[in-house]
């Protein structure tokens, strides 16, 4: 008899159908995330990489969430009850006026490094102030923080 897993390490199985391996294990925010092999060892070994790049939040589980999907959830899900109705507005704003229209259409998983400096620096040539784009910079770490730890999907969006 085959021995049972603990839970959170996921499951590998050959499916019927087509009689592929298959694996999933369970994320963060209750949804699956699922691998495939020609073999159980090949599904397997999908699957531990996939659950360490998870724990170390490179996994990013909603694949077509774009920037704009993504922060607008972290503002209104996941941030909002925690900060004050001044902060809130000041967020939006900054949302609104500088971080949507500039990175809203990427794909959150492809956002790069060079992006965001880019943006910083495009900011600084438009004559906003340090402090202004410190507040920029600010929430999007704070936002991106958030992805990296695994708060990176909302239901709406996988």
């Amino acid at each position: 008899m085959a021995k049972r897993r603990r839970k959170g390490e996921g499951s590998v199985y050959q499916r019927k159908s087509d009689k592929r391996w298959f694996g999933s294990f369970i994320v963060v925010n209750g949804s699956h995330k699922h691998v495939y092999g020609n073999t159980c060892k090949e599904a397997f070994e999908k699957l531990r990489k996939a659950q360490r790049e998870y724990q170390q939040g490179m996994l990013v589980v909603g694949l077509q969430q774009t920037v704009k999907q993504y922060l607008e959830h972290w503002l209104e899900n996941v941030h909002k009850p925690t900060i004050r109705v001044g902060s809130y507005l000041v967020y939006r704003t900054i949302l609104n006026n500088h971080l949507l229209p500039a990175l809203g259409h990427m794909k959150l998983q492809k956002l790069t490094s060079e992006q965001v400096e880019s943006l910083y620096t495009k900011k600084l040539k438009e004559g906003l102030a340090p402090k202004t784009i410190g507040g920029i910079q600010g929430l999007l770490h704070k936002a991106l923080d958030n992805a990296v730890r695994g708060g990176t999907t909302c239901a709406k969006c996988q």
